[in-house]
């Protein structure tokens, strides 16, 4: 029989339970220790023997103050059943908490804590990418993306990234451990470990396309032909990302990613994650203010060599990199359109808030990359200049691998094809294997001449001294051919054919004041009209392989 007292009875107190518990606010606390443990620590045996074979290339330290596990005497004593430790990390020396008011005020009183801070992030997340159908165009863009770094120098090396190994942080890596690109991962048990840093676990295969797309472009290989360079390489896969929220809490699990990767001996870590004006602005873009900044520039401290997108701000408001690109020891990534190899329309420019170099380098961001459900297609975004140029750099490390990871990084800017030429947009241009697998490095000859008559009327004549150079209009040699066959007229894909001369104006310490790509396609002459120029400005000129300076007297 139904009881109607018990059960208004059970109503009342599971109400005044509810209303209990909902007054008991929690939130999202990083709580920074004092000290770190006194156990022995041994690093043959902490680290993979991958680290320390990193190390001991690179003439560092097996370890420091910053490797060294939290002391587990405070963190016994921070934890309780009101205190979820999220993460651990033994960089900050810190502890990553979700927890109420009451707890977080005892946390406080605890003699070793020595900072807390809270801090209140959650925006719905926007993935910079579009899928469509593969196309014939995109046949011709999907051999493009490895062609125009040279991938056949590599290969004719047999530079592969055998060896390296490589870290992927992302959204996850759904449908990666079935689909065809990766055949080669799984049946030559190229990918070394994973873990999901959202939920704990090492089940990275879930999450979206972002990261299956970005882990293609550096390994993939879609019925023998390759979509990234290292298809040799091996593979740490990390889940750092929520599928469908923007959080702070992200920079934190990248942060933990990192000292993982870092435990587990990778060489490189290759992110196209980025953090901006979600809860940032402009000028914290200096590399020093942000979690992530920090957590790259201390990978870059042990070695390794920290790749990351550029970003995609370039139609916002926002517009420049975003952390952690930002840091010095950071390689930037921005992206080219592969129609005119020129700064592709979203993609981030620098420089960075304090003025310093950036992006980098650039790479095709319009590229074809794997989807989750075992196809491919076309899709945009520095993420994918990013794992490009990660599969590059592995390939080139290969080649040398005496080169500690910034003496690559200065070698990966040289190889750019603008090199020495720079600019926010293009960085030094995209980096070249041929720098790597060949010897011989012949010096570009002059393929223009300056006419100066700026005193007369403002005007500096460029003069194309090289014909042939002129009339060949190689960017563009991928795609013409199918343009022709299919009648396709240039300004339908909004490409007009040509080439690229570059030029800018510098002041005396190196900050750009003005830059500009000019399209050649119909005379061997331009006329460039320098304005605000004053003594001691240098402009720059860069023409296919040649750089040449004029300092204003």
């Amino acid at each position: 029989m139904f009881n109607f007292s018990k059960f208004v009875l059970a109503s009342i107190l599971l109400f005044i339970f509810s209303n209990a518990f909902a007054q008991i606010e929690t939130k999202t606390y990083v709580v920074y220790l004092n000290g770190k443990s006194k156990e022995q620590f041994n690093p043959y045996t902490y680290f993979d023997f991958k680290n320390i074979e990193r190390k001991l290339l690179a003439h560092l330290p097996l370890y420091d103050e910053r490797d060294l596990p939290l002391n587990h005497n405070f963190v016994n004593q921070i934890e309780s059943p009101q205190v979820n430790v999220l993460l651990a990390s033994r960089w900050l020396n810190a502890l990553f908490i979700h927890t109420n008011n009451e707890q977080i005020s005892r946390i406080k009183a605890l003699p070793f804590v020595k900072q807390v801070d809270v801090f209140y992030s959650s925006k719905q997340k926007v993935i910079a990418s579009e899928n469509k159908d593969l196309t014939e165009v995109d046949q011709k863009i999907l051999a493009y993306q490895t062609e125009r770094l040279q991938v056949k120098e590599f290969a004719n090396k047999n530079l592969t990234g055998k060896g390296i190994r490589i870290a992927v942080f992302d959204v996850g890596f759904s449908g990666a451990d079935k689909h065809e690109v990766f055949a080669h991962l799984r049946s030559n048990n190229q990918i070394k470990a994973t873990y999901n840093f959202i939920n704990k676990n090492e089940n990275v295969y879930l999450g979206g396309a972002h990261g299956t797309n970005t882990l293609s472009c550096i390994t993939g290989i879609y019925k023998g032909q390759k979509m990234g360079m290292a298809t040799d390489a091996d593979f740490l896969l990390a889940r750092t990302e929520w599928s469908a929220k923007e959080d702070k809490q992200e920079e934190y699990f990248w942060l933990a990613a990192a000292e993982w990767a870092d435990k587990n001996g990778a060489n490189i870590i290759s992110s196209s994650l980025g953090y901006g004006s979600d809860w940032y602005n402009v000028n914290d873009m200096d590399g020093k203010k942000s979690v992530v900044a920090f957590a790259a520039t201390v990978a870059a401290q042990k070695g390794i060599l920290v790749i990351n997108s550029a970003g995609n701000e370039y139609q916002d408001d926002w517009k420049t990199i975003i952390t952690p690109s930002d840091a010095d020891s950071v390689l930037c990534v921005g992206g080219t359109n592969p129609f005119n190899d020129r700064h592709i329309n979203f993609s981030s420019v620098g420089p960075s808030a304090d003025y310093r170099k950036k992006p980098n380098i650039s790479a095709p961001g319009h590229v074809i990359a794997a989807n989750p459900n075992g196809t491919i297609s076309t899709t945009f975004g520095t993420s994918f200049s990013c794992p490009l140029v990660s599969g590059f750099a592995a390939c080139a490390w290969q080649s040398n691998r005496s080169l500690t990871n910034m003496q690559l990084f200065s070698e990966i800017e040289k190889s750019g094809h603008l090199y020495p030429y720079f600019d926010y947009m293009h960085g030094y241009g995209i980096p070249q294997a041929s720098y790597f697998a060949n010897a011989n490095k012949n010096k570009p000859l002059a393929n223009f001449k300056i006419i100066d008559s700026l005193e007369q009327n403002n005007e500096i004549t460029i003069q194309i001294t090289d014909t042939v150079i002129l009339n060949q209009f190689k960017v563009f040699d991928v795609f013409t051919d199918f343009m022709k066959e299919n009648g396709i007229k240039n300004q339908e894909i909004n490409s007009p054919a040509g080439l690229n001369f570059y030029w800018n104006i510098t002041n005396a310490s190196g900050k750009i004041l003005h830059y500009e790509v000019i399209l050649i396609n119909t005379s061997n002459a331009i006329i460039i009209t320098p304005e605000n120029i004053q003594k001691g400005n240098i402009l720059n000129f860069h023409f296919e392989g040649y750089t040449q300076t004029k300092t204003i007297e």
